[in-house]
């Protein structure tokens, strides 16, 4: 008896739910689904690559921070790889506990760099500083800067504070360098 019961119940309830669902899709407008048509773009366009050149006009001060972006991309690639590697090794089975308990220690200690520098550069940038890269290798500290962006003794002690603040890093593990 139970268990006709039960299966009365849930009989009605799929049978409710098949219902709303069948009179959702027979009364909803479809136009509130189906994305707005851009100007300029056709149904052909959609899915193509297009080639964004690198190239940098003279009129953009990004061009005299093209060594930024290029330290900023071997940067990013070197994470990449430590992170794999990493990753590979905290994966592996193989692995005595102490190797993996290394490699996520060294995986966290990473992650934390990342996070540091980004954050770093974010509030050197909001101190008025047109670019930067902040790079945090064990207690040394390597802060990049434009050099258009006129370095004075003011200027880095700004940056110094901002990472020793974030860092916690020594004054003088702390080394400032202007970029052409």
């Amino acid at each position: 008896m139970k268990t006709s019961k039960r299966h009365l119940i849930l009989a009605g309830l799929v049978l409710a739910l098949g219902t709303a669902v069948y009179l959702n899709w027979q009364f909803a407008p479809t136009e509130r689904f189906v994305a707005p048509a851009r100007s300029g773009v056709s149904e052909s366009d959609i899915g193509k690559a297009e080639f964004v050149s690198a190239e940098l006009n003279a009129n953009t001060s990004v061009r005299q921070n093209g060594t930024l972006a290029e330290s900023r991309l071997e940067r990013q690639t070197a994470r990449d790889k430590v992170l794999d590697e990493l990753e590979k090794q905290l994966r592996d089975t193989s692995a005595d506990a102490s190797a993996r308990a290394q490699a996520l220690e060294a995986r966290t200690q990473h992650v934390k760099n990342i996070q540091l520098e980004n954050t770093a550069e974010t509030l050197i940038k909001a101190k008025g500083f047109s670019d930067c890269m902040v790079y945090i290798n064990g207690d040394r500290v390597s802060v990049l800067v434009p050099e258009s962006d006129g370095l004075t003794n003011e200027k880095v002690s700004v940056i110094t504070e901002i990472i020793v603040s974030q860092t916690g890093a020594d004054i003088s593990n702390i080394v400032v360098t202007p970029v052409k």
